[in-house]
């Protein structure tokens, strides 16, 4: 591991303990929202087929489920136990692992969202050929994105495997990218990686608002109203939570003076505020699937109304 300046905790940390411990506080809900959501999400899924959607976009759903729980585990548990304790105490050998990690999990997270905005999009403009959209090519389709997702660890790993560090500015680990190399092979492999996927969903999730404008217009099936709903809200949440990144970038990229400055505002307590903000979209797709997915909002309640009564019996059975 090579040292880096970002490494400093005199210069960067977080010096205000209550600004610390507030922020150690907010990435625990994070943490609890995305174990109890996205969990709930795979057991209602898999086990009690409580999603009644098309079996494509239900692979999709699982597939970003399992991907936010990795997010949760190996980037947002080491920065709750980094702001507790005010630094890095999993040892040098796991700052590879949630450096790589998390690089890894949110580009197949943005290209299964990609895929499940296509994919919807294919299944309402051609319909009759949607018997090709089954539940093992769905499987087949994540499967190639988890691959097309290791694009950028792969070749961090051929460049300079040992380019990793802890930042005090965000309290989480990340890749440096300081070789050369980097300076025009970073911008194709985030191309490939993340503009052309932000591009398809984008564009995808405008045509399905026109789309459900007209079905709702109309009276369309609520089977097929709920698939859109839930697709467009899944995009829209991504959207918005990846938002100030793409102005960190963009601004980072400018070469605009305050931009340059380490310690500037601008790379710390807004690289904060950005890093804080991107996790909404771990957490929000359990509340976007109760709202609009009739079955899996049946499912939490009937599943509530079992652990009460099997509560209920339990204290009667209690001796006096």
């Amino acid at each position: 591991m090579k040292y880096n300046p970002l490494s400093n905790k005199t210069e960067f940390s977080l010096q205000n303990d209550y600004l610390r411990y507030t922020w150690a506080a907010y990435n625990i809900f994070i943490l609890l929202s995305a174990l109890l959501g996205d969990g709930i999400i795979l057991i209602a899924s898999i086990k009690y087929r409580a999603l009644k959607l098309h079996k494509f976009i239900v692979a999709k759903i699982q597939h970003i489920a399992v991907c936010d729980l990795f997010v949760a585990v190996i980037s947002v548990f080491p920065r709750v136990l980094s702001l507790i304790a005010d630094g890095w105490i999993f040892g040098d050998d796991l700052i590879y692992v949630a450096a790589y990690g998390i690089y890894y999990f949110n580009a197949v997270g943005l290209l299964l969202i990609s895929v499940m905005t296509c994919g919807k999009l294919f299944l309402l403009k051609f319909p009759f050929r949607a018997r090709l959209l089954t539940s093992l090519t769905g499987q087949l389709v994540c499967t190639a994105m988890w691959i097309l997702g290791s694009t950028m660890i792969v070749a961090v790993f051929i460049v300079e495997k040992g380019d990793v560090l802890f930042d005090y500015r965000t309290y989480d680990c990340r890749i440096g990218f300081s070789a050369k190399i980097w300076k025009w092979l970073k911008p194709v492999l985030v191309g490939v990686v993340a503009l052309i996927p932000n591009f398809l969903v984008i564009v995808t999730t405008l045509y399905l608002l026109a789309i459900a404008r007209s079905i709702a217009q109309r009276g369309g099936d609520n089977l097929r109203w709920q698939g859109i709903v839930s697709t467009i809200l899944v995009a829209i949440v991504y959207c918005l939570s990846i938002l100030p990144y793409i102005i960190y970038t963009f601004v980072g990229y400018s070469g605009v003076g305050f931009a340059n400055d380490p310690h500037s505002f601008f790379r710390t307590h807004y690289n904060r505020l950005v890093k804080s903000f991107i996790f909404i979209n771990t957490i929000s797709n359990f509340y976007i699937y109760t709202m609009t997915v009739t079955s899996f909002r049946q499912f939490l309640w009937s599943s509530r109304l079992n652990i009460f009564k099997t509560c209920s019996s339990q204290d009667e059975n209690k001796p006096l």
